[in-house]
């Protein structure tokens, strides 16, 4: 028991207590001049402010269209890409040394990249009127800027996706792969019918941490729009800060990410069941 106290003084102070400090604030009226003096507790009031607004239920919508796309990119294209590198080689050590390195960057630098890249006047512009091609307002226009910040997210996230699903097929026993190669089953039958199935508990746990992943991403989003143009980028953590940060309402600040957090807990908690089982196992 004394050994397992460091960490559970390191919880309490990283995460139950800025937890507690939240859910206080969430429940209380603090702006800007009060901020660091003492706060007014008004109840369920702020809860009642934010659901009733359709502002939310927007920014929601908007988080599970992210999730949405997360997963297609993650799931699909993941096993499709961890099941070409599982297959060694110069070139696949090639590949999986950019992609380490993709997953790697801070999201404040790959952002900056993409936010100068997808640019009215950008690289990426230069290169379709190069072509003949008219030029997108892949940022500026209400229709695409969610999409194009969710392509740069499934971007950064496919790396991890790849090698985690890369891992988990180089984990299948050889000999049921080659049994299937015996029966003459080609290499993508072999994937799809044979290592998937088997791969269904991490997979499994890899939609969890995706959906749980779209839930928290501010950064990306802070970085290449800051929730613009207008508000078709406000996703619930940008929301949160805008409200907090930009609006001065620290109070609806901080409950818009207690509700945020309450639909993370909701899929936390398979995350969590799925480990145990697997522990058991």
């Amino acid at each position: 028991m004394f050994f397992v106290a460091p960490a559970v003084v390191l919880l309490v102070a990283f995460a139950a207590y800025p937890l507690f400090v939240l859910i206080r604030m969430s429940v209380s009226d603090v702006g800007p001049t009060n901020i660091v003096g003492t706060w007014h507790f008004i109840g369920l009031a702020n809860y009642i402010q934010v659901l009733s607004a359709p502002d939310l239920w927007f920014s929601a919508l908007r988080t599970l269209g992210v999730a949405a796309m997360l997963l297609a990119s993650n799931l699909v294209l993941g096993f499709l890409a961890g099941s070409i590198l599982s297959v060694g080689g110069r070139v696949t050590n090639v590949v999986l040394g950019i992609m380490v390195f993709v997953w790697a960057l801070p999201p404040i630098v790959s952002g900056s990249v993409w936010k100068f890249l997808l640019d009215d006047n950008g690289a990426i512009n230069g290169l379709l009127h190069v072509v003949g091609l008219a030029r997108v307002s892949w940022l500026s226009s209400p229709n695409l800027a969610l999409w194009s910040v969710a392509g740069i997210i499934a971007w950064a996230a496919l790396p991890f996706s790849a090698l985690i699903i890369r891992g988990g097929l180089l984990a299948i026993p050889r000999d049921v792969i080659e049994a299937a190669a015996l029966d003459g089953a080609g290499y993508w039958r072999t994937q799809f019918q044979i290592a998937l199935p088997l791969l269904r508990s991490t997979m499994w746990i890899l939609a969890i941490l995706t959906v749980l992943y779209a839930f928290k991403s501010f950064d990306f989003f802070y970085v290449v729009t800051q929730g613009g143009p207008g508000t078709a980028t406000n996703t619930l953590p940008v929301q949160s800060y805008n409200t907090a940060f930009s609006g001065f309402n620290m109070g609806l600040g901080a409950t818009i990410a207690v509700i945020s957090m309450l639909f993370v807990a909701l899929f936390a908690i398979p995350y969590v069941r799925s480990i145990r089982s697997e522990s058991d196992e």
